[in-house]
């Protein structure tokens, strides 16, 4: 019975996945993931107590791991242990294992409690940027001239994002990227950087 039950609620999650990436979480036809899934909404109701526990459930898990991911890089970056350069390939990498994750929170989450999940994200990334600029040379970087750069950033992982290149590509696009921004970073700080990344 625990197997039919997972069975259930993994198929309820690939169903929903779908509905959500077409639909967003508000127009998302809970009868259609149900349909879909080749389950009754009284199987639903059994894993899920409304369509927004199975948003939820799609993403939670992995957004927690971005989020130490995140928090545990920029510590390092700011301990000056690392450059953001080299953790933005790391980002990236976790970025494309997770497509649709960063989809379905930029896209797809009005009406859930993720809604304001990109907003919240462009600040906290700005925040990142500009304590990453002051952790080398406080004060050089104008915190409007920091914004722009994290705009342009952010820019650079939606096109990776929404691609159709594969993960290699996108990989050795970032590598590229990498080479041009650190010129850029090491302009704006009056500094070089250690090491490869």
């Amino acid at each position: 019975m625990k197997n039919g039950k997972q069975n259930i609620r993994a198929a309820l999650l690939e169903s929903g996945k779908k509905e959500f990436l077409e639909h967003g979480f508000d127009k998302a036809s809970l009868r259609t993931i149900c349909q879909n899934a080749g389950v009754t909404t009284g199987a639903f109701y059994s894993h899920f107590e409304k369509k927004e526990d199975l948003f939820s459930a799609l993403v939670e898990d992995d957004l927690r791991l971005y989020n130490q991911m995140y928090d545990g890089l920029m510590d390092r970056i700011i301990d000056q242990k690392s450059t953001q350069l080299d953790s933005e390939a790391l980002l990236m990498s976790f970025i494309m294992d997770h497509r649709d994750l960063f989809k379905l929170l930029f896209d797809c989450a009005q009406g859930t409690k993720y809604e304001n999940f990109k907003a919240d994200l462009l600040v906290k990334l700005n925040d990142t940027y500009q304590d990453f600029f002051d952790a080398y040379n406080p004060g050089a970087v104008d915190p409007a001239v920091t914004n722009t750069i994290l705009r342009m950033k952010f820019e650079q992982y939606c096109a990776m994002i929404y691609s159709d290149y594969s993960r290699d590509e996108v990989m050795r696009i970032t590598r590229r990227i990498r080479d041009f921004t650190r010129a850029g970073f090491e302009a704006l700080l009056n500094t070089s950087f250690e090491g490869p990344g």
